[in-house]
């Protein structure tokens, strides 16, 4: 902020100029034109027409002065006010050495009447010029003192009485002028303050009014883009004070003049200064027409010096709408679970029961409505309270441990059967858990009693046909001897250098001929080509003899083919096999053995038009005994899958996955050996040569290629055959 004098001098400049008009200096050239015709006679001419040519041109350089200072922008800048009150002294001086000059000339004149007219015309014209240009007294200081000083100084050298008188009223008229002067000085100044203090004050008030219209008119511009409805409404009789533009299209608030006459409706007003319940839902009817839900917030304030309201209003309509959709789908989820024949129920993850349909409830002993909302212990325990106890339903069921196991797989909701007798239903049911990506869990029970039935009549077949394979092993003696000669010969053949295995591979013939007739001899029995013998036990016999000769020929055609690779006999055919007709032909010798066991068999047709390059009867042959031992070893219930890889070197890889029991490492090092055995309740029941897998270790080898397996206990296997990016050898074009 400019200190006190840097604010005074340019004001003080202003003031003169506004006192000093261009009136005043017409009225004093007028004057000056007067004394020179009242001393025309007591004058000489030359010097008073001097006079007024040069009062004229001090007056015109004054008014020009003005002029220029007027249009000055930069005026009220410090060093440029000091620069034009210079200009105006120098302007005012002239002017008062001119009067002085003529003062003198007048007390010189003889003393007539026309020259005390002239005397005192002049003393007017010093008195109006010092007393106009006292906002700046230096100023007046130059036209009082050469105006009045020379001729007081002119009379008291003269001496004489009426000169001294002369001087002294002089003297009292240039202090009387000095004095006027200064109180004139002072009262400009004191104004000229006030003045600038006045307009710093209003300029402040209004950068305040400007500053307070601005953030009105953000607030303004921030509640008018708000997607949501804003308006402020009078408590005495419900009238919009504001709103925004989306409450205007809500309420229908018009514009302008209308916008005073628009008012709340009185249920709402109620409602917003009733202290009314802020999330209260209603229904609102737009100005459209439109019915919408809706939710109001209000606060009380002061509006434009009255008691009002800001009023929010929430619409909440697509809301609403979605809890409408959601409980319609929760309806539809709960009719399509209670068509379910079997119990399905629904636990969120605090383990509460969401829903269940009526089979589980029954099962469990309670209505939906009223398991709804129990925890999974509750459930357990209304389900053992709606069952007998033991003593009374003839069995020795601990409830207490069922409930444990119970509540163990269902935190474990890992999809485990729960297997256990109904001593209520006297039925087998069957409960598994999975977890839900919610955290919550679904339970499936299922009546298995007839499973079980079926479970129970297997076993006893199987038992019936133990009994038989024993009288058939009893009365086949010669096809037990070949038997076992073969099973040594294979044992042999394991511990067996190349030159047994290259036995093996020129005994192929020697081996397969009685094989083959005892294979024919008893087809012709088994088919009665020669007549009925009359005995049916005889032709079961011979059916058994029959499927035992093929099997053994099976495992033959297996060791011999082991020895030749092994002695270096076997030769590759290569070829590009189409995959879908390598995923055919092993769907079709592996599907009655999965049907058989319960299993799924699946070959995805994502790569079917993918060419591999491999011997087509070896890869069918390795894939064959991959996925059979993969059905074999895989319980009821699993999944067999098998699929060709692309891998990141270009190369084509074969999987075999399934969901069996599992190996551990020890347990594949002891596959990977030619007729190892895997000890396992489940390997045990599906008892193999144990060639599988050494055989197709062979076979990929010969194809230059890799077998990876990758097994746990209990987990399942992975088995890939990787065959190699270049072939091992000429590749043939097969025939489509």
């Amino acid at each position: 902020m400019r200190s006190q004098p840097d604010q005074v001098i340019p004001r003080l400049n202003e003031l003169l100029v506004r006192v000093r008009r261009p009136f005043d200096m017409v009225a004093q050239g007028l004057v000056a034109f007067l004394v020179t015709q009242l001393l025309r006679d007591h004058v000489d001419a030359l010097w008073r027409y001097s006079y007024f040519a040069g009062i004229t041109l001090v007056l015109a350089l004054q008014f020009l002065l003005h002029a220029r200072f007027r249009l000055d922008p930069r005026r009220r800048e410090f060093e440029r006010a000091v620069n034009w009150r210079r200009l105006f002294g120098a302007a005012y001086c002239l002017n008062g050495l001119l009067l002085g000059a003529i003062l003198a000339a007048t007390l010189i004149a003889p003393r007539t009447e026309e020259t005390m007219l002239a005397l005192l015309c002049i003393m007017g014209m010093v008195v109006s010029g010092t007393l106009t240009v006292a906002a700046h007294l230096p100023l007046s200081g130059l036209i009082g003192v050469p105006a009045i000083l020379p001729s007081i100084l002119l009379m008291a050298w003269r001496g004489d009485r009426a000169s001294l008188i002369l001087a002294l009223v002089g003297v009292v008229l240039l202090a009387l002028l000095a004095a006027f002067a200064w109180r004139l000085n002072r009262y400009f100044s004191r104004g000229a303050l006030l003045v600038g203090r006045l307009r710093a004050t209003l300029r402040e008030r209004d950068r305040a009014s400007e500053a307070a219209q601005e953030t009105e008119s953000r607030l303004r511009s921030i509640l008018d883009t708000a997607p949501f409805p804003i308006v402020v409404v009078r408590r005495r009789d419900g009238g919009f004070l504001y709103s925004n533009r989306p409450a205007a299209e809500l309420f229908g608030i018009a514009v302008g003049v209308e916008a005073i006459r628009s008012r709340l409706d009185p249920a709402h007003h109620a409602r917003i200064f009733g202290g009314s319940d802020a999330n209260q839902e209603f229904q609102l009817i737009t100005a459209r027409g439109m019915v919408i839900w809706a939710t109001m917030a209000a606060v009380p304030m002061r509006y434009a010096e009255e008691e009002s309201a800001l009023v929010v209003v929430n619409d909440i309509t697509a809301r609403r709408t979605s809890e409408v959709k959601l409980r319609e789908v929760e309806q539809r989820l709960l009719d399509a679970v209670s068509a379910i024949p079997d119990g399905v129920a629904l636990f969120g993850p605090d383990q509460k029961l969401l829903i269940c349909n009526h089979a589980y409830a029954g099962i469990i002993g309670l209505a939906p409505d009223a398991a709804r909302g129990l925890s999974h212990i509750d459930v357990c325990a209304a389900s053992v309270r709606a069952r007998p106890l033991p003593a009374e339903a003839g069995v020795q069921t601990d409830y207490a441990a069922w409930t444990a196991e119970r509540i163990r797989i269902f935190d474990a909701a890992r999809g485990e059967p729960h297997i256990f007798y109904d001593t209520r239903d006297r039925c087998w049911l069957q409960i598994r858990d999975f977890r839900l990506s919610d955290g919550g869990t679904a339970s499936l029970i299922t009546d298995i009693s007839e499973l079980k039935r079926r479970e129970r009549d297997l076993h006893a077949a199987n038992e019936s046909l133990g009994k038989q394979a024993e009288e058939l092993a009893a009365r086949t003696e010669t096809l037990e001897t070949a038997r076992r000669t073969a099973i040594k010969a294979l044992q042999e053949a394991e511990f067996a250098n190349r030159a047994k295995s290259q036995f093996l591979a020129h005994m192929s013939h020697e081996l397969r001929t009685p094989l083959n007739a005892i294979i024919g001899f008893s087809e012709i029995m088994a088919l009665q080509l020669l007549g009925s013998s009359g005995v049916p036990q005889y032709d079961r016999y011979a059916g058994d003899i029959l499927a035992a000769g093929r099997h053994l020929l099976a495992v033959i055609d297996d060791i011999l083919d082991l020895s030749k690779v092994e002695a270096g006999k076997m030769k590759l055919h290569l070829a590009e096999v189409p995959w879908s007709r390598l995923k055919a032909d092993c769907l079709t010798l592996v599907r009655p053995l999965a049907a058989d066991r319960l299993v799924q068999l699946v070959g995805p047709t994502d790569f079917d038009g993918l060419p591999i390059t491999a011997d087509e009867r070896l890869a069918k042959q390795m894939l064959v005994n991959l996925l059979t031992n993969a059905v074999k070893y895989t319980p009821s219930g699993g999944r067999v899958t098998f699929y060709p890889e692309i891998r990141e070197d270009g190369g084509v890889s074969l999987v075999v996955e399934d969901t069996g029991v599992g190996m551990s490492p020890a347990d594949i090092g002891k596959a990977l050996e030619p007729f190892g055995q895997v000890d396992s309740a489940l390997v045990s029941q599906m008892r193999g040569t144990g060639l599988g897998l050494p055989l197709v270790k062979s076979l990929i080898e010969l194809h230059k290629g890799q077998l990876e397996i990758d097994s746990e206990r209990g987990r399942g296997t992975c088995v890939k055959l990787h065959f190699p990016v270049e072939p091992a050898g000429p590749v043939e074009r097969l025939t489509p």
